[in-house]
């Protein structure tokens, strides 16, 4: 093997070792991903809705990763002991990662999640704090975990659930036993303020309510978890590219066949052993 060939031999065999650790992170961020679910998954999960990214992107992202712990194994062998049917399997198995990564990458991409704020507000149009089931107290528990109030602001409250904001005539009749001042917001968004009754009735900083809408915290979320296992994997793909294409190389043109039909030039000089 001339230089430029044990350069690639080396190359494959320290960067495959580089991405056995890179996938061992993956998985572990993806474990992490999958298991620190704020309570905002709890509140989608009772809005009938998910995230597709969790339970799309991430498990793609996780199987790749496991399958890149074992190849890379295989392509520290191939490359070390220069056993060129372990390249070549080395190099379909990565071709085959690659177009997972892309897939997840893809999934990842044009899985929105504007299409999650209907939802929420259709669920917060249903929050009757006197009834005290799993939707309220999901509500209250993501509003305070995440000091956040209403799916865009506060307003939400007034706006969309008739139980709160301003009082007519109607409401009056049909919410007879409720007292004619209202709150424009549940007491969840008023978590940390000290006088909670004028924190409900006028939602502002000064009064200590949240004000940043629970939408908003919830791309925030959303985005770290995906950045956090999406950023390891970039530096995943372009190793694994560039080890596909060294791979594709040393079998082509860098390494001795394995099998030699050529005589060796030692056997010229002995002695046929005849007469």
């Amino acid at each position: 093997m001339g230089l430029l060939d044990t350069c690639a031999k080396y190359f494959l065999f320290l960067s495959n070792i580089l991405i056995f650790i890179l996938s061992w992170t993956i998985v572990g961020l993806g474990i992490w991903a999958l298991v620190n679910k704020s309570s905002f998954l709890d509140l989608l999960n009772e809005a009938d809705v998910s995230i597709p990214i969790y339970n799309s992107a991430v498990i793609i992202f996780l199987i790749v990763a496991s399958v890149a712990i074992i190849i890379s194994c295989l392509g520290c062998c191939g490359a070390y002991k220069e056993i060129k049917w372990m390249l070549t399997v080395y190099f379909v198995v990565v071709l085959g990662l690659l177009i997972l990564i892309v897939v997840g990458t893809i999934i990842a991409m044009t899985q929105g999640l504007e299409a999650l704020k209907d939802p929420l507000i259709d669920s917060l149009s249903k929050y009757d704090e006197t009834r005290k089931t799993a939707l309220e107290q999901t509500w209250d528990q993501t509003q305070t975990n995440l000091q956040c109030c209403g799916v865009n602001h506060p307003g939400d409250w007034a706006k969309y659930n008739e139980r709160y904001g301003p009082t007519t005539i109607e409401l009056e009749k049909k919410f007879a036993s409720l007292p004619l001042i209202r709150p424009n917001v549940p007491e969840s968004c008023c978590a940390s303020a000290s006088d909670k009754s004028k924190c409900m009735t006028t939602p502002t900083i000064n009064n200590g309510a949240f004000v940043v809408g629970c939408w908003i915290v919830i791309q925030v979320e959303v985005e770290n978890h995906v950045s956090a296992v999406g950023g390891v994997a970039i530096a995943v793909i372009i190793i694994l590219t560039v080890n596909m294409l060294i791979a594709m190389y040393l079998c082509a043109c860098g390494l001795d066949s394995d099998i030699d039909d050529r005589p060796r030039k030692r056997a010229y000089g002995q002695p046929s052993g005849r007469l």
